[in-house]
This record gives C-alpha cells, sequence and structure tokens, in this order.
C-alpha cells in the first residue's frame, strides 16, 4: 500500500503530518489552558483536536497525490473542502460541529474566497457535481486513509484518557458530506442578518486561529513542534543581565518591587534609565500562568528603539524566544544575522540551499545573499507564528489583526492573555493614540489581556484617558526624592533662532564638549550642518531622508561624533550621550525627549540644554503654536537652574492642562468611533478585503529610490537580493509625493513597481530638495 503524503518539500507522509500538527496542539493545550476560557467553551480543547485531526484527510485525494509528484500536473482544487465532510461521524453539538468543519475548511483560505471560487452546495449543480467527482478520488486510497482515521481514537485518548472519543472512522465515500451547506451558508447567512452568535466571536476566532497556528508550525522545518515558554527564573536572569553590563546589583529599587508584586493592570511612572524595562519585566513574571504560557509584547512607537530592545531583551531570553516586528524588521534581521547564531542543524539545512545556488550558477557572493536572506525570511516567518512568548514590536503590528488580515485570527490567539508592555505611549498622534485605546479595551474586555503602560513623564489627560481603555490599575510612581537623583539638565533660553545660535554652538565645540543640535525640519537641518560640518572633527547629521543603508551608516559612527545634527529622529533609543544640546522650540514632551540624548547616563554633573524661542517659518505645520509658546512658558520658570526630574510633571501639567486641543480632540473622537464600528464587522473565518488598505493607510510615508541607485536597485531585484535592494530606499512625506509629482520628479517603473526620484542625494546630506511644507521625522 503506498504512503500518502501531505508535502513533497520536504517529503512527509500524511500520518506523520497530522501527528506532527497534534504534538503541537498537545503543547498549546498544555502551555495555553487559558484559551477555553476565552472562548467560553469548557471543551475548547476537544474540539480543536477533532479540527486539527481530520483537517487534511482530502489530501488522500489521487489529484492531490500527484500534484506532489508532478507539480505540472496541477489539480486545480481545495482538499479543506473535502476534508470538512470527515466531520459526519462527529457525535456532539450542531454548534460545535459547525466551528470545527469551518476551522478544517477555511484553514488556508477564508469562507467568502472559497464560497466564490469553489462552490458545492446542490443548488450551485456545476460547483456540487465538481466536489463529487473530487469526493470520488479519495476512493482509490481509502484503505490507506482508513489506517490514518484507526488512529485518531488512539491518539483522542492519549491526551483524553477518562474522556470518550465523539468521532469515528468514516467508513465510505457515499458518508462524506459538502461542508457548504450544513456550516458554511448557515454562517454567512446570519453574519449578514446580522444575527451573530459565539461562532463569530472569540469561540470561532480562537478555533481557526489555533488550527492554523498547529498547521503552521508544524509545516515549519525551523521550529519544534511545540509553542515556546516564557523565562523560567526570569528574576535571576535579570539580575545576571544587569552585572553582565558592568553593573553592580544592590537589590531592586523600591518601584521594582512594586511593579513585580502588581497582580493585574500596572500604570508605571519613573525617569528614563532608572530600570523601568526590569520593572515591566518583573511584573510579567508576575502576571504569568503556571505553565508560562502568556505571550509578553513589548510595544514601543520606533524602529530604532524597537531593535535597540530587541537586541537587549535577546541577551536575556535567548533566541528561540524572542522575535521582533516592524515594517522593517526583515531587513533589520537581514543585516544582522552571522552564521554562528544557528544550530548545526540548521546550518545543515543552509548550507544545502548554499550549494543549490551555487549549483545554478551562482558566485559565492551571491549565493550567500540569497541565503542569508533566506534565513530572515524563516525567522519573520517563525515569529509570526503563536510559539515565541517575547515580542518586541510597534502597535501597527498588533492593530493589523484588528483589521481583519489575513492571520488575525492566529494573532487573536496569541494575544489572548496576553501580557502587553507599553512604552513611550505618549510619542503617537491622537489619530493612533484613539485606535491603540479603543484596541486595549477590546483586548481587555474579551480576550482577558493585561497591561503595564510605562512612562518617563505623560500628562494627566493622556493618563485619564489610558485608564478609561484599561480599567482598574496599579499606580507605582518612584518618589520625588528618588527621582531627583536622576537630575541631569540645565535649562537655557535663547533669543533668536538656531542660526542665531551658531556662535554659541562653536563656542561649545572649540571648548571640546560633544554638541548635539535638534531641528524641527530636514532642510534647516541640513542648513545648520552645513554651517557647522568644518567646525567640527567629527560631524553627523541624521534624519529621515537618506537611504537605509547611509542611516544605518551613520547611526553606527555616532559613537564618536563630536557634533550632531538632526530632526525628530535623534529624540529616540539612540545609544548616544552629548555633553549639551542646542534645539528649536517644539512641545515640553518632544523637548524632553531631545534631553534624554544629553548627559544619558548622569555621569557628567549637570548639562545645559540650550532652547531657542523662535522656530522655523515651517514649525506651524509641525507643531501647535500654543503648546509651544506655553512650553517656553514653562520652562521660563525654571531658566538657568538646574531641572529638577520631580518638578517635570508639574510643567508638563502647565502645557497640556487643556489636554488636546480641538483639531486633535475631533481628530481622535473620530478616529475612534470609526475603528468601534468597525470591530463591530471584524468576525473569524472571513478576512475583510478593504482591511489591508484601510490599515496602509494609517502611514504616512512612501518609499522611494534616489534615480542615481536605480541601476544598483534594479541588479539586485533582477538577482532576487530583495533585501540588498530594500537599502537603497529612502521615505517622503505623502503631501511631499504629491507636489513631486506634480513637478515630475518622481516616476514610477511598472516592473519594478517602485518610485524612483529624481532629486539630487547625497549619502552625508541625504535627499536634497527645495519644499513649501517640512518632511518631519
Amino acid at each position: 500500500m503506498s504512503t500518502l503524503l501531505a508535502k513533497s518539500d520536504p517529503q512527509e507522509s500524511l500520518h506523520d503530518h497530522t501527528q506532527n500538527c497534534l504534538e503541537v496542539y498537545n503543547s498549546l493545550r498544555e502551555r495555553m489552558p487559558f484559551l477555553a476560557d476565552v472562548a467560553g467553551e469548557p471543551n475548547f480543547f476537544e474540539h480543536l483536536f477533532y479540527a486539527v485531526a481530520l483537517h487534511d484527510f482530502g489530501k488522500a485525494a489521487t489529484g492531490f497525490q500527484k500534484q506532489l509528484t508532478d507539480r505540472d500536473d496541477r489539480w486545480n482544487y481545495r482538499h479543506e473542502i473535502l476534508s470538512t465532510g470527515f466531520v459526519v461521524t462527529l457525535q456532539i453539538s450542531d454548534e460545535a460541529k459547525q466551528a470545527i468543519a469551518l476551522a478544517i475548511l477555511t484553514h488556508h483560505k477564508d469562507s467568502e474566497t472559497l464560497w466564490e471560487k469553489y462552490p458545492c452546495i446542490p443548488e450551485n449543480e456545476e460547483g456540487y457535481q465538481e466536489w463529487q467527482k473530487h469526493v470520488a478520488e479519495l476512493e482509490p486510497n481509502w484503505d490507506a486513509l482508513m489506517e490514518i482515521q484507526e488512529q485518531i481514537p488512539h491518539w483522542f485518548h492519549s491526551w483524553f484518557p477518562t474522556t470518550t472519543c465523539l468521532w469515528t472512522p468514516v467508513t465510505s465515500t457515499d458518508l462524506l458530506i459538502s461542508g457548504y451547506r450544513e456550516f458554511l451558508a448557515p454562517y454567512l447567512n446570519d453574519f449578514e442578518d446580522g444575527e451573530l452568535n459565539s461562532l463569530h466571536c472569540t469561540y470561532g476566532m480562537l478555533m481557526r486561529g489555533c488550527m492554523i497556528a498547529c498547521d503552521h508550525l508544524a509545516s515549519n522545518v525551523n521550529a519544534k513542534n511545540e509553542i515556546q515558554t516564557a523565562l523560567d527564573k526570569l528574576e535571576a536572569s535579570l539580575v545576571q543581565s544587569i552585572e553582565q553590563r558592568g553593573r553592580q546589583f544592590h537589590g531592586w529599587e523600591s518601584f521594582q518591587e512594586d511593579a513585580g508584586k502588581t497582580d493585574g493592570q500596572l500604570m508605571l511612572s519613573a525617569p528614563t534609565g532608572s530600570g523601568k524595562t526590569e520593572a515591566a519585566l518583573l511584573w510579567s513574571d508576575k502576571n504569568q500562568c503556571k505553565t508560562k504560557g502568556n505571550r509578553v509584547f513589548y510595544v514601543l512607537p520606533y524602529t530604532a528603539s524597537i531593535n535597540a530592545m530587541y537586541k537587549r531583551l535577546k541577551k536575556l531570553v535567548s533566541d528561540e524566544k524572542i522575535g521582533v516586528l516592524h515594517g522593517k524588521a526583515t531587513y533589520f534581521m537581514y543585516q544582522a544575522l552571522v552564521d554562528k547564531d544557528y544550530t548545526p542543524q540548521n546550518a545543515a539545512k543552509y548550507q544545502a540551499i548554499y550549494q543549490a545556488f551555487i549549483d545554478q550558477g551562482r558566485d559565492h557572493e551571491s549565493a550567500e545573499k540569497l541565503v542569508r536572506q533566506k534565513r530572515a525570511q524563516d525567522e519573520r516567518d517563525l515569529t509570526k507564528k503563536i510559539c515565541r512568548p517575547y515580542k518586541v514590536l510597534t502597535p501597527f503590528q498588533l492593530l493589523k489583526a484588528f483589521f481583519g488580515i489575513r492571520g488575525f485570527e492566529m494573532q487573536m490567539a496569541e494575544m489572548s492573555h496576553g501580557l502587553f508592555i507599553f512604552d513611550e505611549i505618549h510619542a503617537y498622534d491622537p489619530h493612533t493614540t484613539a485606535l491603540i485605546l479603543t484596541m486595549i479595551k477590546k483586548l481587555r474586555e474579551d480576550y482577558n489581556a493585561k497591561f503595564c503602560i510605562m512612562t518617563a513623564t505623560m500628562p494627566q489627560f493622556l493618563t485619564d484617558m489610558i485608564i478609561k481603555a484599561i480599567g482598574e490599575f496599579t499606580p507605582v510612581d518612584m518618589a520625588p526624592e528618588d527621582r531627583d537623583k536622576f537630575t541631569r539638565h540645565r535649562v537655557k533660553l535663547l533669543d533668536g533662532n538656531i542660526h542665531d545660535a551658531i556662535p554659541k554652538i562653536k563656542d561649545k565645540l572649540n571648548q571640546g564638549d560633544s554638541v548635539m543640535v535638534v531641528c524641527n525640519t530636514v532642510k534647516q537641518a541640513q542648513d545648520v550642518f552645513q554651517e557647522l560640518q568644518h567646525g567640527a572633527d567629527n560631524a553627523k547629521l541624521l534624519h529621515s531622508r537618506f537611504i537605509l543603508k547611509d542611516r544605518e551608516r551613520i547611526e553606527g559612527e555616532l559613537e564618536n561624533a563630536d557634533l550632531l545634527v538632526g530632526t525628530q529622529a535623534v529624540e529616540v533609543s539612540l545609544d548616544i550621550d552629548f555633553d549639551c544640546l542646542f534645539t528649536e522650540p517644539a512641545p515640553i514632551d518632544a523637548l524632553i525627549q531631545r534631553f534624554g540624548r544629553i548627559n544619558r547616563k548622569g555621569k557628567k554633573g549637570i548639562c545645559d540644554v540650550h532652547i531657542c524661542k523662535e522656530g522655523g517659518k515651517s514649525d506651524k505645520y509641525i507643531y501647535s503654536t500654543e503648546k509651544v509658546e506655553r512650553t517656553i512658558n514653562a520652562f521660563a520658570s525654571v531658566v538657568n537652574d538646574t531641572l529638577k526630574e520631580s518638578k517635570i510633571q508639574v510643567l508638563i501639567e502647565n502645557v497640556y492642562c487643556e489636554g488636546y486641543d480641538d483639531d486633535e480632540q475631533a481628530t481622535f473622537d473620530k478616529a475612534k468611533r470609526f475603528f468601534e464600528q468597525h470591530l463591530r464587522n471584524i468576525v473569524p473565518f472571513i478576512e475583510d478585503l478593504s482591511g489591508r488598505d484601510e490599515f496602509e493607510s494609517l502611514f504616512k510615508s512612501i518609499p522611494v529610490v534616489p534615480m542615481t541607485y536605480k541601476d544598483d536597485y534594479s541588479a539586485h531585484i533582477e538577482a532576487k537580493e530583495y533585501y540588498e535592494a530594500m537599502s537603497y530606499l529612502a521615505q517622503i512625506q505623502e503631501y511631499q509625493f504629491a507636489r513631486l509629482c506634480r513637478d515630475d520628479l518622481l516616476s514610477k517603473d511598472k516592473k519594478l513597481k517602485q518610485w524612483f526620484i529624481n532629486v539630487c542625494y547625497d549619502e552625508n546630506l541625504g535627499l536634497i530638495f527645495d519644499e513649501p511644507n517640512p518632511n518631519i521625522f
């Protein structure tokens, strides 16, 4: 009797694949038992067992088997449609049988896609006859399939020894049913009629999400057939990590101890550099279930801060347990990967891939790039799965699930009972803040998630908004006298604008101080840099309008820079520590972020931070004029005096005493109403076809390639070296895109599907063009 195959590359039998999927299922059941509570179904894991056990039986069809051995012989049907018929012998409630059937039916394609392309209800005679024809393809392999069917009760009893298996082998193809009429049509009709039940809510969400997770993880050759647990003995690992960074551990600060004792929601406030990250991780350890199965999400607003935190936490929890997700995460992994990061098993796999590229006629360098690319893609794919317990990511990677984009049910399963650490939550615009807070409320109410909200400083109005989303919480704050131990700055207000401050900046450079200058627009930063660069031994310019490879190079060269001129791009998570600051005026929260790059480690005594009272002509397009004026007035009360950390919150309240202005509040309210309505229409088994466009509209920049690099970019794309090509991308804002198109400075290569910009580009200055409005970070 021939062996039935489930996959061909690498080859895997149907029996073994089913068993591997069930091994993933069992680790999910053992590590994340709380999913049954979230689903609201005590027998959730029994129902999921049946779905996983039966999900690929349709692969026994002769057409599918031929397709695996001869890829030119396309079957042009869906095996999961046939697999769904095997639920016929389940002696279980109608709702549970429907959930199991839909999980099987949609574990590759969503219900509407299947309904449109593969109709097989009796009312559609052609589609129904097509289904019957493919059901008949199971008959030649029925004996082999029966052997696998007979294993299912034995597998079931190994995990549920005291429970009766409610499914029996299907003895004939004549007994198989079409899942369309019995299960799919009623589900779609109820959704269209607004008659929602538990299948349209968390029960159905987790059934499909967990079914897909079991199949995907069992199919991933780089993953073990199990769900990884969170770190055991996390506190000891944290202590070891602190000591490895050259610091002596004398015990936890009181706020860290309090965070580590908090069960439930936490609002944590402490200065930058005081140990908030350790406090948040101690909180996550306290809120882990006994099986260590809760997923931990460390959420940050910026790519630079995410990459830095990922590198830091990877040393703490190990490669296997942590992943990074943001728009350029795969490129980041591509740049970071080296052979020693891989186990011998993986190294052997990639060695074979490398040899295959050589056999195709690639040279050594090209083959290495393609292997590196494959590794990065594998890392990305594994991170997107449910297996890794720690993820460092942007809130947009979480929001993606709430737009109904493919794979959203698996994300929802992963986020169930999730532990979410939000750092720098004050950094988002009102529209994004509305989406995040609406998402937080949904996760807390429907998926029993818990939240730790961290901040160095946050206006009270935003705190009040967060409280509405997270519900009851425990506040943990550092005492004023402890805060003042982190006092590092003296504020000085300067008459005039940043150009008027040039002589003072040069004086500081001549005195041997390292100086950071922050401008509000790219154009202003470029102009100031060109005025100052020859007065410094090692001058650097940093903003958002560099291609990726140059921005990475510049960031890597900042450690020894004596002058850094930048935009808002320098505000966040760069590991830099300058002696003094000169900055254009901005709202107080932005300025506090800029201060954080000065005397960052607190070892230089008290350092000066200079704020120009006058900004550039284009600043009004970026910041609220009223907030900037209130910020200048607030700092006037502490000018030439030491800026005590305990006083910063008072200054922030002076600036944000009225909360959002009218336009910002209107933006927040509109986004909140839209998203709440949108979430009502996101149901499992149906992917939102418009969701991706709506999600991508959140991003206000467009990637472009300077025309000078078009040949290099094209050559890498032609060689399929996609991440090498990606290094030539720069970002421009939407309003700039429209103007540049109008001026015929942008052209799209339809074959490459990429925009090219025909303006001057300099590796030390970035894209250079005049603009009526500013480009901001």
